[in-house]
C-alpha cells in the first residue's frame, strides 16, 4: 500500500514534465524556424558578417561515406550546388571520384573511385585527379579531369562521358574527340550551355560549344573573340582595372557572370582577370598583392574567390574587395576572421549570403554564410582536428633527396636555426650540403595537390612541393642548364627567345621515390621540409638514414647569461658571482655539430632548458628535474623568432661572421608554439645559487654549463 501511494503521483508528474519538455522543444524549434524564415526574407546586408562551419568531413583523409560528420574526403577540390541543396564534390588524387552531399547530410559516391580514363555508368567510370565542377541548368555535371587532360560530363542519370580531350596533354582546338588540353583545373557553364575551361597548364581559356567544338578564347597573343553568351546590362562595375600582360599564368578557376563576362582566377599572376564578351582581357587589382586565387564564383554582381593562403574574398559590384572569412592558414570554425582554412580550393554560391567551400588541406567541406542565412543544424563533432599524420609518415625511414639516398650526407642546417643577421626567421627543415647541378630526388613517393606547387622561379629560394615534402634551393623541374625534365609532369614557360622563364608541376603529377625533380641551384645545398607548409616537423625525427650525431652540443665558456626586465644584460659580479635582484631571462649561447661535418659548422641543438640549484648543487623546490623549455620538434607559421632568440643571433649570409644562437630558455617553444616566460628569484632567500643550462641534440647527447649567481634584495 505504501508503495502504491508513493508511486502513483510520480507517474503523472513524469508525464507532465515530459509534455512540458516536448512543448518547449517544439516551441523553440518553431521560433527558430520563424526567426530563420523571417530573416531570410530580409535584404542581405551588403557587407554581411560571415560564420564558417564544417558541413561534411571529419578532417581525416579518406574516402568514407555515410553521415556528414563521419564521412571522409581524400582531396576535396571542386564544388557545385543543385537547387535542392545537394552539394557535389570532386574528391581525390589517389582515389578520384565525384561525390554528393545530400540535403539530409549523407555523403555518397556517384562516379569514379579508381584511377583511369573510362566512360560509363557512375561507379564504373574512371578519372585521374579531378578538380573543378560546374552544374548546368539541366542537371548535367561537368568535371575538369585534370589528370586525364579532358573534360567529362556526368548526366543526370549518372552516366559519365568525355566531351573533349583524348587523355594526351596538348593544345589543340577543334572537335571534342580531337581537341587537347593540358591539365585543366577550372570549369564553368554559361547561360546557353557552353562549357568554359581554365586550361591551366596551357595558360589559356577554352570554350566547348554545344556541338562539342573546342575554341581558345583567351591566353594567346591574339585571343579569339568570344561572342556574348548573355546580353543584359552589365551588373558588375569594376573601376580598378590595372594593366598587365595579356598572357595568363596558370589559370585555375573560371566563372561566368550574368553579364556575359568570364571571371578567371589567374593563380600565377595573383589576380582576377576579366574576359569581356568582346574578347578583351583586363585585370582586377588584387587585394594586397598577396592573393593566390584558386576558385572563383560569380552571382548577382558579386565575385567570391578562394585564396589558397587561407581566405575567402569578396569583390562587390563597385569593385571593392573585402575578406569574408579566414586569415592565416589553419583550421577553425567561427566568425569571419576567426575562421581558418588550409588550402581552400573550389567555391560555389548556394544562395545570397551562402557559400560552399572545399577546404582541401583540411579534408572538409565548409559553409560560409551570413548569420541570417544559417539553417538549424547540429554542430560538427568537437573532435575535428585536421593535422599532418606524422605517425604514418614515420612508419618508414626518411631517405635523403640526393644520391646515394641511403646517405650519409653533410647536414648544413637544422630545424629552428635563426636565419638572417639578427634572428629574422626560423629555419624549417634540414639543409644538405651538395654542389650546384646535383640531381635532387624525391625522398618519398607523393602526388602534387595544389596547382601552385612551385615558386620563386630562378631565385636562391626556388621550391617545389610533392606530397608531404617540400624541397628548396633547386631548379625545380630542370637540370643544371635549365633543360626541362619530363614534360608530362613539368610545364615550362618560355619567353620569345625560347628561354625558360617559369616552371610549374602539374596538379595530380605523381612521383616515385628516387625520381629526379630538379637540380641543386647556386646556393650549393638542398633544403628539405616535412609536413604542411608553415607547420613543418623536424626531418631528423623521421629516422633519416645513416644520419649520426655522436658529438654533444657546445655551450660557450661564458655561454649562460641573464637579461633584466629593462632588457639590459646583467654584468655586475661580486666574488665571481653574477648579482641578481629581480626577474630575469636566461640566455644560453649553444650550438651543435654532427658526425662528418666540418669543425666550423654550427647547427642548432634539438632541445634546451635550465635548472636552478642551491650552492651545493641540490635542486631548489620546483626544479627537482631540469626544465626543458625549447624543443625543435615542430614549427608553426606564426612562431615568433624573438621569443626564442636574443638579439645578436643569426647566421650571416655566406658565413662572413661567426654563427651565434642565443636561446632565451626562460621562454618556451614546443610543438611550434612560442610563449614568453621569466625566472623570478623572488621566492628564494638571498644567497648563492647556480643556474644550470643544458642543450641536447636529436640523439640525446647533452651538455650543461653553470652560471653562479648571488640573489640580493
Amino acid at each position: 500500500m505504501i508503495s502504491q501511494s508513493v508511486a502513483s503521483p510520480r507517474r503523472p508528474r513524469r508525464f507532465i514534465l515530459l509534455t512540458l519538455l516536448v512543448i518547449i522543444i517544439a516551441g523553440g524549434g518553431a521560433f527558430f524556424w520563424w526567426w530563420t524564415v523571417q530573416d531570410r526574407d530580409r535584404p542581405l546586408d551588403p557587407v554581411w558578417a560571415a560564420r564558417v562551419v564544417v558541413i561534411a568531413g571529419d578532417g581525416v583523409v579518406g574516402t568514407r561515406g555515410g553521415t556528414a560528420s563521419s564521412a571522409r574526403f581524400d582531396d576535396p577540390f571542386g564544388v557545385a550546388v543543385r537547387a535542392d541543396g545537394t552539394i557535389f564534390v570532386s574528391d581525390g588524387t589517389d582515389r578520384p571520384r565525384v561525390r554528393a552531399i545530400a540535403p539530409d547530410g549523407r555523403v555518397i559516391d556517384i562516379a569514379g573511385g579508381t584511377v583511369g580514363f573510362v566512360d560509363g555508368p557512375g561507379r564504373s567510370a574512371r578519372f585521374a585527379t579531378i578538380s573543378g565542377l560546374a552544374l548546368a541548368a539541366d542537371g548535367t555535371l561537368y568535371v575538369a579531369d585534370t589528370g586525364n587532360n579532358a573534360i567529362r560530363r556526368i548526366a543526370p542519370d549518372g552516366n559519365v562521358s568525355t566531351i573533349a580531350g583524348d587523355g594526351v596533354a596538348g593544345c589543340v582546338d577543334g572537335p571534342g574527340a580531337q581537341a587537347r588540353f593540358n591539365g585543366p583545373v577550372g570549369v564553368a557553364v554559361d547561360a546557353t550551355g557552353r562549357v568554359i575551361v581554365a586550361d591551366t597548364y596551357n595558360d589559356r581559356i577554352r570554350r566547348i560549344d554545344r556541338d562539342g567544338v573546342v575554341t581558345t578564347i583567351a591566353g594567346t597573343n591574339d585571343p579569339m573573340a568570344a561572342s556574348p553568351s548573355v546580353a543584359p546590362p552589365l551588373t558588375l562595375s569594376i573601376p580598378a582595372l590595372a594593366p598587365l600582360t595579356p598572357a595568363l599564368d596558370t589559370p585555375t578557376g573560371v566563372a561566368v557572370g550574368n553579364d556575359g563576362r568570364i571571371y578567371i582566377a589567374d593563380a600565377g599572376h595573383g589576380a582576377i582577370r576579366i574576359l569581356e564578351p568582346s574578347g578583351e582581357l583586363s585585370t582586377l587589382e588584387p587585394l594586397d598583392g598577396s592573393l593566390h586565387p584558386i576558385g572563383v564564383a560569380a552571382a548577382e554582381g558579386h565575385l567570391f574567390v578562394t585564396d589558397e593562403r587561407g581566405r575567402v574574398v569578396e569583390i562587390d559590384g563597385h569593385g571593392s574587395t573585402r575578406v569574408v572569412a579566414g586569415g592565416p592558414s589553419g583550421f577553425a570554425d567561427g566568425a569571419g576572421s576567426d575562421a581558418r582554412f588550409r588550402r581552400p580550393a573550389g567555391i560555389a554560391i548556394a544562395a545570397p549570403g551562402r557559400l560552399i567551400v572545399a577546404d582541401a588541406g583540411n579534408a572538409v567541406i565548409r559553409l560560409v554564410a551570413a548569420a541570417a542565412r544559417f539553417e538549424f543544424r547540429p554542430p560538427p563533432p568537437a573532435g575535428i582536428r585536421p593535422h599532418f599524420d606524422a605517425m604514418s609518415f614515420a612508419a618508414q625511414p626518411l631517405l635523403w633527396p640526393l644520391a646515394p639516398m641511403e646517405g650519409p650526407h653533410e647536414i648544413a642546417g637544422t630545424m629552428g636555426e635563426a636565419r638572417g643577421s639578427d634572428a629574422e626567421r626560423l629555419h624549417a627543415g634540414v639543409d644538405i650540403r651538395i654542389g650546384e647541378g646535383t640531381p635532387v630526388l624525391a625522398a618519398r613517393p607523393g602526388a602534387v595537390s595544389s596547382p601552385l606547387s612551385t615558386g620563386e622561379f630562378g631565385s636562391l629560394n626556388e621550391w617545389i612541393r610533392i606530397g608531404s615534402v617540400t624541397y628548396v634551393h633547386l631548379r625545380a623541374g630542370r637540370e643544371l642548364h635549365d633543360v626541362p625534365l619530363d614534360p608530362e609532369r613539368f610545364v615550362a614557360r618560355y619567353d620569345d627567345a625560347g628561354k625558360v622563364v617559369g616552371m610549374r608541376v602539374k596538379r595530380g603529377a605523381r612521383f616515385a621515390t628516387g625520381e629526379m625533380i630538379g637540380s641543386v641551384n647556386r646556393f650549393n645545398h638542398v633544403h628539405m621540409n616535412v609536413g604542411w607548409p608553415g607547420e613543418e616537423f623536424n626531418p631528423l625525427d623521421f629516422r633519416l638514414l645513416q644520419f649520426s650525431d655522436s658529438i654533444p652540443p657546445s655551450i660557450g665558456k661564458n655561454g649562460v647569461m641573464l637579461i633584466d626586465q629593462a632588457g639590459e644584460w646583467l654584468a655586475r659580479r661580486v666574488r665571481g658571482r653574477l648579482i641578481v635582484s629581480g626577474p630575469a631571462q636566461i640566455v644560453v649561447d649553444a650550438w651543435d655539430q654532427s658526425d662528418g661535418n666540418r669543425p666550423s659548422r654550427r647547427l642548432a641543438p634539438y632541445a634546451l632548458g635550465y635548472q636552478i640549484l642551491n650552492k651545493d648543487d641540490s635542486p631548489v623546490e620546483g626544479f627537482e628535474l631540469p626544465l626543458e623549455t625549447i624543443r625543435f620538434n615542430q614549427l608553426a607559421r606564426d612562431a615568433d623568432v624573438r621569443l626564442i632568440y636574443a638579439a645578436g643571433s643569426g647566421i650571416p649570409f655566406y658565413g662572413k661572421r661567426v654563427t651565434r644562437f642565443l636561446f632565451i630558455v626562460t621562454n618556451t617553444f614546443r610543438d611550434g608554439v612560442a610563449a614568453p616566460g621569466w625566472w623570478d628569484p623572488g621566492p628564494l632567500a638571498p644567497g648563492d645559487y647556480v643556474v644550470r643550462a643544458f642543450a641536447s641534440d636529436n640523439t640525446g647527447n647533452t651538455v650543461t654549463r653553470d652560471l653562479r649567481v648571488t640573489i640580493t634584495r
